[in-house]
C-alpha cells in the first residue's frame, strides 16, 4: 500500500487538494479532484509541473484545457472509447437478435401455409384446389427464400460490425499497456506483468532482477527549457531502455521521470551491467533544440538494482531496488547502485 493510500495521509491529501482547488478557483469535478489529488501527493512531478504552469499561464480555470490535462495523465478518452465500443456492440447484438425474431416469425407464418397446404394435396383435393395448394407452396417457399437471404444479410452486417470492434478493442487494450507519451509499458501494465514473472522465478528458483532509474535534475530541466522540450527528453530515455533491454524484460515509465525495468533469468551483476549500459547510451545522447538548434546539454541517470530473493515478494523487491536509488542519489547522481552495494555500505556504517 502506497502511504497516500493509508486513511490518514489520503485524508489529509484531499484536504489539501480541495484547499487549492478552491484557491485557484476550480471546479470540483471529479477528473479535477483526480488530477489535484495526484498533485497533493506529488509523486508523479511531471503532472505537478503541468499544474503549476497552468496556474502561472492562468489555464487552470479553462475547463476545456483541463479535461484535456486529465487525458493526458488519466487517459479518460480511452475510458471513453472503451464505453462507447460496448455501446455500439450492445447494439450489434440488439440488431442481429431483432433480425432472428423477425426471421422465427416469417418460418413461422411460412411453416403454417406449407402445412395447409400439405394437408390440401394429402386429402386429394380437386384439380383447382391442387393448383392454389401449389401456389400456396411456391409463394411460402419464396418468402422463406426471401427472409433467408434478408436474414443472412443482416447477420453479415452485424459479423463485419463486431469484428471492427474487436480490432479495435485489441488496439485500444494494447494502447492501455503503454505510456502514451514514451510507448513503454505504463506503470500498471509493469505491476501486472511482474507478479507473474516473479512466480515463475520462484516456482523455477531463476533470478530475478528490478532495474529503477530517474532522470537527473529532470524539473529543474524542464522548468528551464519547457515542457514541450521535456516530454522529448522523457521520449529519448525511453528509446534508450528500449534499446538496451530483451524481448523478454519488461522496460516501463514509472511515473513522472522515473523507469523501470524487470529483468528475468540473469543475476545482480548482469543486471548492474544492463544498467550501466544504458546510464552511458543515456549519458552520450546530446539534446538539441530543434527550433534554435541550441545544444542544452547532456543527460544523466541515477539508477538502483535489486535482485528477487527466495520467499520475498515483488513489491518488496521493488521497495529495495528504489532504497539503491535513493543511494544512488544521495551518492551524487549519474550512477549505478546495486542491492550489493547497499549492504556494503551499510555494513561499513556499523563497522
Amino acid at each position: 500500500m502506497h502511504y497516500w493510500e493509508q486513511p490518514n495521509h489520503a485524508h489529509t491529501l484531499s484536504a489539501r487538494a480541495l484547499e487549492l482547488m478552491r484557491q485557484f478557483r476550480v471546479l470540483p469535478t471529479p477528473t479535477n479532484y483526480e488530477l489535484w489529488f495526484n498533485y497533493a501527493v506529488g509523486h508523479n512531478q511531471e503532472l505537478v509541473s503541468a499544474l503549476d504552469a497552468a496556474v502561472a499561464n492562468g489555464h487552470i480555470t479553462d475547463h476545456a484545457f483541463m479535461h484535456e490535462m486529465h487525458v493526458r495523465f488519466f487517459g479518460s478518452l480511452r475510458t471513453a472509447e472503451v464505453n462507447d465500443m460496448g455501446a455500439k456492440l450492445h447494439e450489434e447484438v440488439q440488431k442481429s437478435k431483432g433480425a432472428i425474431e423477425r426471421a422465427a416469425k416469417e418460418v413461422a407464418n411460412n411453416g403454417k401455409l406449407l402445412t395447409d397446404a400439405a394437408t390440401l394435396l394429402a386429402n386429394g383435393t380437386a384439380g383447382g384446389d391442387a393448383k392454389a395448394a401449389l401456389d400456396r407452396i411456391v409463394n411460402a417457399t419464396r418468402a422463406l427464400q426471401t427472409t433467408h437471404t434478408s436474414l443472412e444479410t443482416e447477420l453479415g452486417q452485424a459479423e463485419r460490425e463486431m469484428e471492427t470492434l474487436r480490432q479495435r478493442s485489441e488496439t485500444v487494450s494494447a494502447e492501455s499497456r503503454l505510456d502514451p507519451l514514451t510507448g513503454l509499458f505504463s506503470r500498471k501494465s509493469f505491476d501486472d506483468r511482474i507478479e507473474p514473472m516473479h512466480q515463475e522465478a520462484q516456482y523455477n528458483k531463476t533470478p530475478l532482477c528490478i532495474l529503477v532509474a530517474d532522470v537527473d535534475n529532470f524539473r529543474k530541466f524542464n522548468d528551464t527549457w519547457g515542457h514541450a522540450t521535456g516530454d522529448h527528453v522523457l521520449r529519448l530515455v525511453a528509446q534508450c531502455f528500449r534499446s538496451n533491454t530483451r524481448e523478454q524484460d519488461t522496460p516501463a515509465r514509472f511515473g513522472g521521470e522515473e523507469f523501470a525495468v524487470a529483468l528475468p533469468n540473469i543475476g545482480l551483476k548482469s543486471a548492474m551491467m544492463v544498467a550501466e549500459k544504458i546510464r552511458q547510451t543515456v549519458e552520450s545522447r546530446k539534446i538539441v533544440k530543434r527550433s534554435t538548434g541550441e545544444t542544452l546539454g547532456t543527460l544523466t541517470l541515477s539508477l538502483g538494482v535489486a535482485q528477487s530473493i527466495p520467499g520475498e515478494r515483488i513489491a518488496d523487491t521493488v521497495r529495495r531496488a528504489e532504497a539503491c536509488l535513493a543511494e544512488a542519489k544521495r551518492n551524487g547522481r549519474n550512477r549505478v547502485v546495486t542491492d550489493g552495494d547497499v549492504t556494503e555500505a551499510q555494513r561499513a556504517a556499523r563497522a
